[in-house]
This record gives C-alpha cells, sequence and structure tokens, in this order.
C-alpha cells in the first residue's frame, strides 16, 4: 500500500510539475498571415464568416507544432519526445508573439539554415492541417524516381527539370492530392520578390506520369515563414501562403488520383506505426506488400483519461525518459508505473505515443489489401492542458499519466 501511495502521488505531483511549467511558459504564439491567389479564403482563416477576407495573424500552438515537427523529424526513437522538451524552445522568447532569441536560430549560418528548415517544415505541415484540411503528409524523396508501390497502379513519380524539388506529397484524402513546399528564413519576404518565384519554379521540377497518356501536374501550395528575432523588435514573424496557379494543369483530383493518394497515405501512417514499435505494418505500408490474414498485428490499446475525448481508446507505447518509467500489475490486476525516484520533481516520466484503435484498424486492413477508400479521422478537439496533442490523422503524443493500458489485441 505505502509503495501505491508514493507511485499514485508521484503520478499526481508529477502531471502538476508538467502542468505548472507549460502555464509558465505560454505554448501559444501570434504571427502574421498573407496569402496570395487563394480562390477563396479558407473558413477558419476568414474574418467574418460571410465576407471572404483573411485575417491579419493567426495563432500558432506550439504544442502541436511540435507534434509536426516530431512526426517530421525523428524516426522510431527521437531524444526528447516530450513535447514540452521541443528543442526549438530554447530558441523563443516568452511572449505572446512568435520571436526568436538574440539574432536569429543557430550560431553560424550552416546551423541557422538547417534549424530555419526543419521549424519551416513543422510549419507548413500545421497550416495545411488546420487551415486546409490536409492530413496526410509523404516527403517526396519516398516516390520519386521509381513507380508507385504495389497495389497503388503504375505511376511514376520523377524529375523533369533541374533545380529544388518540392517538399511534400500530401493529401486532403484519397481522391484528393497536392504538393506542398516549405521555406523558411529570418530575410524579408514577399510575394513579388526573386526568392518566391524560385519557390512556384519548384513545382515544374517534378511530374507524374503514366504508362500512357499526358503527364499529371499537381497542384502544390507554398508556405513560407518570416522569423522575427530580438535583435528586430519591430519586426513581426509572418507566414505567406500561396495557392500558385499552374497553367495547363491537369486535375489529378479524383479517379485517376487513386493511386498517388493511396500510396501518400500508405507512406504517412508507415512513419508512424514505425514509431509504435510496429515493424512489420510499417514496412507493409512502405513498400506497399500485402499482410497475409494469418499474420496478426499485435498491440497494446490505452485508454485516455481526460479532456473531452475521455475515454477514448488508442494503440501504442510510451517512450521512457531517464528516470526509467516501468509499468506493473497491482493487486487487482490494474497497470501502474513505478518511477525510480518519485520524490524529484524535475524529470519527465514517459511519453505515450499511438494512434486511436479504430484508425489503427482500417489502417492495417489498409495493409491487408482490403478496398480501403478513406480512413477515418478525428474532429479537432482542444485540451485545457498544453502538454497533449491530437491530430487528425488519429495520432496522439502527451503524459504517459493521461493514458491508461487496458488490454492487448491483435488486429
Amino acid at each position: 500500500m505505502s509503495c501505491l501511495f508514493h507511485i499514485v502521488s508521484a503520478t499526481f505531483v508529477g502531471v502538476q510539475a508538467l502542468l505548472e511549467n507549460q502555464n509558465c511558459f505560454p505554448m501559444e504564439r501570434r504571427v502574421g498571415l498573407r496569402l496570395n491567389n487563394f480562390p477563396k479564403t479558407p473558413n477558419s482563416l476568414r474574418r467574418n464568416p460571410v465576407i471572404d477576407a483573411p485575417v491579419d495573424e493567426i495563432t500558432i500552438n506550439l504544442t502541436d507544432l511540435y507534434f509536426h515537427y516530431y512526426r517530421d523529424q525523428h524516426g522510431r526513437n527521437p531524444p526528447k519526445p516530450d513535447p514540452a522538451l521541443f528543442e526549438h524552445l530554447q530558441y523563443l522568447t516568452p511572449t505572446s508573439d512568435f520571436r526568436i532569441l538574440g539574432d536569429g536560430l543557430g550560431v553560424s549560418t550552416h546551423s541557422r539554415r538547417i534549424l530555419s528548415s526543419q521549424l519551416g517544415q513543422a510549419f507548413c505541415r500545421q497550416f495545411l492541417h488546420d487551415h486546409l484540411n490536409i492530413t496526410y503528409f509523404a516527403h517526396i524523396d519516398r516516390v520519386l524516381n521509381r513507380t508507385l508501390k504495389p497495389g497503388f497502379g503504375d505511376m511514376l513519380i520523377k524529375r523533369c527539370d533541374v533545380g529544388l524539388l518540392p517538399d511534400f506529397f500530401c493529401a486532403e484524402a484519397v481522391d484528393r492530392i497536392f504538393l506542398a513546399e516549405a521555406k523558411a528564413r529570418h530575410e524579408a519576404v514577399n510575394f513579388g520578390n526573386r526568392a518566391f518565384k524560385s519557390w512556384r519554379d519548384q513545382f515544374g521540377t517534378v511530374v507524374v506520369e503514366r504508362p500512357k497518356g499526358t503527364p499529371l501536374s499537381v497542384k502544390g501550395y507554398i508556405v513560407a515563414i518570416r522569423f522575427a528575432t530580438e535583435a528586430m523588435p519591430y519586426t513581426k514573424s509572418s507566414l505567406y501562403a500561396e495557392d500558385p496557379k499552374t497553367p495547363g494543369e491537369i486535375d489529378l483530383h479524383g479517379e485517376r488520383g487513386l493511386p498517388l493518394g493511396r500510396a501518400v497515405i500508405s507512406l504517412h501512417y508507415a512513419e508512424l506505426v514505425e514509431k509504435l514499435n510496429q515493424p512489420l505494418l510499417a514496412e507493409a505500408l512502405e513498400n506497399g506488400f500485402v499482410v497475409p490474414a494469418e499474420v496478426p498485428i499485435r498491440a497494446a490499446v490505452w485508454q485516455l483519461l481526460i479532456g473531452p475525448l475521455a475515454g477514448k481508446r488508442f494503440v501504442g507505447g510510451y517512450y521512457s525518459s531517464d528516470s526509467g518509467a516501468r509499468a506493473y500489475l497491482d493487486g487487482n490486476g490494474k497497470v501502474g508505473f513505478m518511477f525510480s525516484d518519485p520524490f524529484r520533481l524535475d524529470i519527465r516520466h514517459a511519453t505515450f505515443v499511438g494512434v486511436e484503435e479504430g484508425i489503427f484498424g482500417q489502417v492495417v486492413a489498409f495493409a491487408r489489401g482490403a478496398p480501403v477508400q478513406e480512413i477515418g479521422q478525428l474532429q479537432g478537439v482542444q485540451f485545457a492542458s498544453n502538454a497533449i496533442s491530437i491530430l487528425r490523422d488519429g495520432s496522439v503524443i502527451g503524459p504517459v499519466e493521461f493514458f491508461s493500458p487496458i488490454a492487448v489485441r491483435n488486429f
């Protein structure tokens, strides 16, 4: 009983300390917004539901930004999967606007370019996810210069010109596919300068080909973030988003886009399930082979304990911090966690990573060759705690104390 008391107490104190730390460093930031060539302003960006005019600024949730960054930059086992330990937080001022300490990210031109590029891709993913309903992302180098994987048709993604390529193939649904280019810089940005023209030109460097018929041009988005710094106090961080016009475009949406859409969604979830320690499933989704029905996909199911989705079940597990969280069964058959030092408040215990149970089941069916045209999605939710993030694709990250393991099952 004494041991259990310490564990429960440590859990409560750990959650309390985590929330207090989040509250002393605001996890939302404001950035300016500029749009160009959008046929109509997305509803979430309108000043007024009736008037088609965009707002001047938007709010960025840093926890969600971290989750997009983590999904985009890290493999199965990142060094710090806790959103509160987002690497870029150390470079931000504790202000309501998004501002970099000193004169910019990094200590050299090379490090600044790398850090800016990484953060820029996270901004791009978050903007497209939150405001354009684009849920699935695959880096272009995962499909370039090879035919799509078995089961995804006979399209070929190839370079057709010199120059840089766009960053992502992304999809709103299996039949709505786009290209996306992410940019980030400390210098001034505007839609009329040479830099933006060069970014538009990147969409002409890649083509989707079929064995017969006209090559398909894919509609794309440019999302560029200009970072403000302490050294430039009168400059404001601003996000520039453009829906480029592509003359002669053959619409890839609908039936003709299904093979590519299935490939993008498959690659998106391959990256996610690799983090969930599902190598067989990840390999099947990455390379398009079918997992036989007699081969079980075994995974742990957890239940969310707090917030508007309390009771929702997720497949996943946790990454332990240096404190070495260890699961155990109590006398009633319930799972608890033992921490190496329950009295220390400065240690992050563990971070849960998972995907909603029903969506995980659909992904498994996808990998088994079922004629699944769509994968379910979660609707957006707001949590009082900034320690947890849930994206529309069903993925979640947050403190392990917010979840309880309830079963192990075969899919």
